[in-house]
């Protein structure tokens, strides 16, 4: 099964699926009405619907079914440099396959989806945090330890 793009209608599953990737990563991710679940519809419909510089693809999701996996790729933007001249990079993020689905290639597919959408647009650097989970599938697509050591911050309260 290929990947197909996210369509708003996909954006019920999308959270969905969301859900699934914060437990996996050990967050509760509340009940059905949690507020981030509103947020999260608003940021997946103006990024579906008004953005070119995003990208989500989606396994699944035939009429009346669930979507099986997702993933997003975007453009970032940094000071440019000899090895990204425009300063643009690739980001993938929400690269999640439901628990009854794993194990089929769908979230390899959608990363070469993906990779293969920024490779097109003149994008040469992708970069991701991977969960334990997911990093044979990166490493598998060519993805390798990042050449500095990613570091957090949270200011304010903590989430």
């Amino acid at each position: 099964m290929q990947p197909r793009p996210a369509l708003a209608e996909d954006i019920p599953e999308l959270i969905r699926l969301r859900a699934v990737a914060l437990e996996s990563l050990g967050t509760d991710p509340g009940p059905g009405d949690a507020p981030w679940r509103e947020v999260a519809d608003a940021w997946f419909r103006e990024r579906l619907t008004s953005r070119s510089d995003v990208r989500c693809l989606v396994v699944g999701g035939g009429p009346g079914e669930p979507l099986l996996a997702t993933g997003m790729a975007w453009i970032t933007y940094h000071l440019p440099g000899p090895r990204q001249p425009d300063g643009r990079r690739g980001y993938l993020d929400g690269i999640v396959t439901d628990a009854a689905a794993r194990g089929r290639g769908h979230g390899r597919r959608i990363v070469d989806g993906l990779t293969d959408w920024l490779g097109g647009l003149g994008v040469h650097l992708v970069q991701l945090h991977a969960s334990a989970d997911g990093e044979p599938v990166y490493r598998a697509a060519g993805f390798t330890d990042a050449r500095y050591p990613g570091m957090d911050l949270f200011i304010g309260p903590a989430a």
